[in-house]
């Protein structure tokens, strides 16, 4: 087949539906399928995440704050418009495969476009707030756009129950052509790499993710900091990956604080960032809200690494599988403090039960699996 992938974020920027739609693309290039992936022009060419298909950057982008994250807003000029026509007419696809399609708004510009011929394929992310005024506008918001893109899809994918769920559909009843697939992920990824030697009693900490307060980062580093005051005969250190409007703030903490052993990561690629996995033995992901799924954390799983986080909604649709109580209610630093503190001293037996569980739930998010199902959907 013929497959068009439109990613509306910037693929130089960290995210994971960047991760997504370029992972999805190379699977399907693997089953030997032509694909192309639409995407804003890159504001770092040189960190742009690497695909193996031609990737057309079809307009430019500007990035702005919305619901304490923020997103690429992209406008489709004549000119572009016109050359993107010329592309349908020489690529003749067979599936456009659209990815947050109410991200303003480029791709209601494609769909506008897009001739009756091409089956036309969604995948919705995103979830919105699940505290304070965000949570009522937010969730109106989202159910308006899925009033008015769903109709116009010919297939609908949501990466998770509570996505479906904030678009106003019953997980349990779900139309025809709607389907719940979760995130893939490499699950063999960084698995040759060699794994660094450090003494058995180092604790080696690490989060991965956009560096905002959506994320509780704070959060982090204060568990860090109590970590380290209170854990004086053991070695710990944290590793910071991503990037993001707190960085400086960051690292101001981190130094009025004089915490020691902090690294920060913020512009790596996939196999740098399984290379900063495979050497962590804890990953704490303290996101407080807005989050529909938690692909961080099977790749973390997925490389052996033990995972604990907030329990927000996205994070435990992984969360019940893996162990409700190693995700405690979002903003509870306490419960969260002491989980790690539990952590620390794990005795070896209960780190490799979680260990194993962990690449269980992994394994079966192999994208080898998740695209063979996306295929499908395409040639329904």
């Amino acid at each position: 087949m013929n497959i068009i992938q439109v990613c509306p974020y910037d693929l130089s920027i960290p995210g994971g539906v960047q991760t997504h739609v370029t992972q999805l693309s190379n699977e399907l290039v693997r089953k030997n399928n032509k694909v192309v992936i639409f995407a804003p022009r890159p504001t770092n060419p040189n960190s742009e995440r690497e695909a193996d298909c031609e990737v057309k950057h079809i307009t430019s982008s500007t990035r702005i704050p919305w619901w304490g994250t923020s997103i690429d807003v992209s406008v489709l000029k004549p000119n572009e418009k016109s050359q993107i026509r010329q592309f349908f007419d020489e690529f003749k696809p067979d599936v456009i495969h659209f990815h947050t399609i109410w991200n303003p708004v480029m791709q209601t510009q494609l769909l506008w476009m897009l001739p009756d011929s091409i089956k036309k394929v969604g995948t919705f992310h995103d979830t919105p707030p699940d505290r304070g005024l965000g949570k009522h506008i937010g969730a109106n918001l989202m159910k308006v756009g899925a009033k008015y893109y769903l109709p116009k899809m010919d297939e609908i994918i949501s990466v998770s129950e509570t996505q479906a769920k904030a678009m106003g559909g019953d997980p349990e009843n779900l139309p025809q052509n709607f389907r719940i697939l979760p995130n893939g992920i490499d699950a063999e990824a960084g698995q040759n790499m060699e794994k660094k030697s450090t003494p058995d009693d180092d604790f080696r900490i690490i989060f991965i993710g956009r560096f905002e307060n959506r994320k509780g980062v704070f959060e982090l580093l204060e568990i860090y900091r109590r970590l380290q005051s209170e854990s004086l005969n053991q070695k710990i250190s944290l590793t910071l990956v991503g990037n993001g409007p707190q960085l400086s703030e960051m690292k101001n903490f981190v130094n009025e604080h004089q915490l020691k052993e902090v690294t920060f990561h913020n512009d790596v690629d996939d196999q740098d960032k399984n290379r900063l996995l495979l050497n962590s033995d804890l990953m704490i992901a303290p996101a407080l809200y807005g989050e529909s799924f938690g692909i961080v954390l099977l790749e973390a799983m997925a490389l052996g690494v033990r995972v604990i986080g907030y329990g927000n909604e996205g994070y435990l649709n992984i969360g019940k599988k893996y162990g409700v109580e190693n995700f405690p209610s979002p903003g509870d630093t306490e419960a969260l403090f002491e989980l790690a503190k539990q952590h620390l001293k794990m005795p070896a037996e209960e780190q490799s039960i979680l260990i194993k569980k962990g690449l269980e739930i992994a394994s079966k998010h192999d994208w080898k699996l998740i695209a063979q199902q996306i295929e499908h959907i395409y040639s329904r």
